[in-house]
Parts: C-alpha cells; sequence; structure tokens
C-alpha cells in the first residue's frame, strides 16, 4: 500500500515528528511518499534533506497562498491512504482535499503540538488586524477543528493532545540501528573528530533555540561559579541569537559545531556528558515532547529535564527521578545538579532508557503501534 504524508513546511523542523512515522511505514511494507510546501524557502531542511525524495511546492506565509495552492498540492498525492501532519492549512488542508474529505481514501492526523499557540503569533484581535494573512493564526486554526474528526485515526505525542483529539500516542524516536551507541567509536575519538575538549564535562544543546526550551537557562546556569568545569556544545544554526549569545558569555566553554546532518546526530549525543531538556511552561510545551529526549533516550544518556507535559513521566520510567527539576526555579536548579563532581547514571539506569525506548519510540514500536489503520 503506498501512504502520501503531508508534512507542514519541508523547509522547517516539522520534519523531525514525520521521518520517524514514515520509517514504520516502510518497516511494515508500505510504501511512502513525503508531501508538502516549503515555505518562503525553496529547500528541504536541512539535517533532513537526504532521507527522503520529497515532493514540494513553494508557497508563502500567508493563508491565502496556502489555500489557493493546496489543490495542486493535494493532486501530487498518489497513496492510497493519506496521512497529515498538523492540523494546520498547509498540510490537513491538502490531505482532507486529497483524500476527499476521507470519503474516497482513508484519512489519518498526526498532532504534536498546540498549534492554537505560536511565540510571536497574532493571537489577540488586534495584532490578528495589524497581519490579517498568518496562516497560524489560531483564529485560522481553529476553523480546521471541526474537520480533525474526519480523521480515520489519530496519532499525538502526549496525553494532553490525547485529551483534547483522541487518539493513540506515538513518540517519534530515530532509527535504533543508527542510535546504538555500541554501533559508534568511543568518546574521546568522537570529541577529537568534532574538535572537542576530550577530558571536560559537556552539556549538549542541539536544534532551534526559541524561548521555553531553556537555552537561556542552561547559560544562565552555567555563568555560575559552581559549575566551571561544565562546557556546552551547540548543535544548529550558528546565526540563532542565542547561540551568539552563549558564545559571548561563555567563551571558550562555548562550542558552535553547527548545522549537524541527520545522520551524524548519534555522534554528537554519545559525547555528550548530559543533555538538558528544560521546557519552560507554557502553552507550547504543556502538548509538546522534544525529540532530543527520545534521541538521549535511545543512547542512555543522563537527561537533566523540566517537569513539564510527560517528561516526568519518561524520567520516572528510566529509573532518572534525581534529574528532574522544578520548570518555575531552572536556573538554581541545575546548578544543584552540575554542581556536583559528576552526573553518573548506573548501567541498570542506561540500560532502562533504551529499553524504554526501544518499547515506546523505536521503528518496531511504531510500527506495532499504528499497523492496525491499514487492516481496512
Amino acid at each position: 500500500m503506498k501512504v502520501s504524508l503531508f508534512v507542514h513546511d519541508l523547509s522547517s523542523n516539522p520534519i523531525v515528528r514525520a521521518v520517524p512515522i514514515a520509517r514504520a511505514l516502510i518497516h511494515l511494507g508500505h510504501e511512502v511518499e513525503i508531501i508538502g510546501f516549503t515555505i518562503n524557502s525553496d529547500n528541504i531542511f536541512e539535517p533532513y534533506k537526504n532521507e527522503f525524495n520529497y515532493k514540494t511546492i513553494r508557497t508563502y506565509l500567508d493563508i491565502r497562498s496556502q489555500i489557493l495552492k493546496s489543490p495542486q498540492l493535494a493532486k501530487l498525492a498518489e497513496g492510497e491512504v493519506i496521512y497529515a501532519f498538523k492540523p494546520l492549512w498547509s498540510s490537513l488542508f491538502p490531505a482532507l482535499i486529497a483524500s476527499k474529505f476521507g470519503i474516497k481514501k482513508k484519512l489519518i492526523l498526526d498532532i504534536e503540538d498546540n498549534e492554537y499557540w505560536e511565540e510571536g503569533a497574532p493571537n489577540t484581535f488586534r495584532q490578528f488586524l495589524r497581519n490579517p494573512w498568518y496562516p497560524k493564526n489560531k483564529i485560522y486554526t481553529k476553523l480546521l477543528f471541526p474537520f480533525t474528526k474526519i480523521a480515520k485515526h489519530k496519532t499525538v505525542v502526549c496525553k494532553s493532545l490525547q485529551n483534547k483529539y483522541g487518539g493513540i500516542i506515538v513518540l517519534h524516536g530515530p532509527d535504533a540501528n543508527a542510535y546504538n551507541p555500541n554501533n559508534l567509536p568511543n568518546i574521546k575519538e568522537l570529541r577529537k573528530k568534532y574538535g572537542l575538549p576530550i577530558n571536560s564535562k559537556l552539556l549538549l544543546f542541539a536544534g532551534r533555540s526559541v524561548s521555553y526550551n531553556g537555552l537561556d537557562n542552561i547559560i544562565s546556569a552555567l555563568m555560575d561559579n559552581r559549575t566551571k568545569d561544565w562546557k556546552l556544545v551547540l548543535a544548529g544554526n550558528p546565526s540563532q541569537e542565542m547561540f551568539k549569545l552563549a558564545k559571548n558569555k561563555l567563551n571558550d566553554r562555548c562550542f558552535i559545531l553547527g548545522m549537524i546532518p541527520n545522520s551524524d546526530m548519534p555522534e554528537i549525543i554519545k559525547l555528550a556528558d548530559a543533555i538538558p531538556i528544560l521546557q519552560t511552561l507554557c502553552p507550547a510545551t504543556e502538548m509538546q515532547i522534544p525529540a532530543k529526549l527520545i534521541e538521549a533516550l535511545s543512547m542512555g544518556k543522563p537527561i537533566i529535564g523540566s517537569d513539564v507535559c510527560d517528561i516526568p513521566d519518561i524520567l520516572k520510567a528510566i529509573n532518572q527521578n534525581e534529574l528532574i527539576i522544578d520548570r518555575y526555579n531552572l536556573v538554581n536548579e541545575l546548578i544543584r545538579i552540575l554542581s556536583k563532581n559528576s552526573i553518573q547514571i548506573k548501567e541498570q539506569q542506561k540500560q532502562q532508557a533504551i529499553s524504554f525506548f526501544k518499547k515506546n519510540a523505536s521503528t518496531e514500536s511504531i510500527a506495532s503501534k499504528i499497523n492496525h489503520f491499514f487492516n481496512n
């Protein structure tokens, strides 16, 4: 069976969620095609550009453009089943057209975020009047909500989204073979490869910095004298303002690696001593599980996580309770943990993390959860 995946803005990071599910579909023996707009760009999101052959149409950050071009995007779908990622006009709407509103083809919907809230979006009526064509304004997004009920099946990433939309929880994990720490060079060799200090204690932050994912708190904690033995590794677009700030504040204790291909990310995670996932509480993070959390699980790494959404449940499940920190006191709590001589987890905890990943977020796990979608 061929499955057409409609993904919001292939020039940005929503593809991170779609790729693990695409791999699971392939594992089940289905043929997959990934279709989507590239918004204000001609390029596929850099770390994933070589993962698939994508079908794209360029559009703009304007709901009129996205609606007008949606029929053209829908015509690119050749699959018998349509799988939309995010309940947005850029993905769900063309998927609705391609499936004839679920009548001619089965429609499946994936939701991984609170699409009624976006940092900087014009969400008040006054802001809406200043920028009336912004496509992710909650006024437009809420218009699509009734159509989410057309989907025969739904996948979501956390309990709060499940409460809102229904469906089954599917964590989006990486390929278990690629993210197997035993298949990679040792930490010393990896640090040499990337020009990083061999004997230092390294924290890793990878991806796009936004106001709610904690890089500012990591920088503040590392500026404290009690954490002077720690250094920060940043992987992502080096032009980000928070990356520049980190380098300015931490100087030679900050290493910016730039954009890392997805195929190299297992090495970057393995060379780190700990992965901080410091989500602050806001409408976005209440319904979000960061991909880097799952990738860190797959490598059996210590994860310092804030008590937001399902993060504490996951850390408790792998017996890393001592690394759960208070979302209202992130800097001081991080200083407290980092000021210890080292962050060590027992071999049993490491294996618990890897086992949790395999049972809940691996390709095989995802495949087993969604297999019944295609039985009738």
